[in-house]
């Protein structure tokens, strides 16, 4: 269900709640390793990865065939949760890296 913007504080896009399994892919060639999509919006997600090291950047599979995905950038960890920012062709091309280390501050949990 999408939350209204108002709920979300300064938030910038709506995140709608996903609740479904999606696949982190540390490399090109790596194992995919599933993990939970708890919600998602246009520009990033809220991914459950459990103790699992998660890169600064990787690949995200919505599907388990992997006809969605998407290139991510760690912005947060807090405990089994992480917060992701998509990366577009066009940051990709321009060669823009993550910047800066994840934020660490406290984030509202979701219940």
């Amino acid at each position: 269900m999408a939350r209204d913007r108002k709920d979300l504080g300064a938030r910038k896009f709506v995140r709608v709640d996903l609740y479904k399994p999606g696949f982190l892919i540390p490399a090109p060639d790596a194992p995919w390793i599933e993990c939970y999509i708890l919600d998602i919006s246009e520009n990033g997600a809220c991914l459950d990865v459990g103790d699992l090291a998660v890169p600064k950047m990787f690949g995200l599979s919505l599907t388990a065939g992997g006809e969605v995905r998407r290139l991510c950038t760690l912005i947060w960890r807090r405990g089994e949760l992480v917060g992701v920012r998509f990366i577009s062709a066009r940051e990709l091309r321009k060669g823009v890296a993550p910047a800066g280390e994840p934020d660490t501050a406290s984030r509202k949990t979701h219940a």
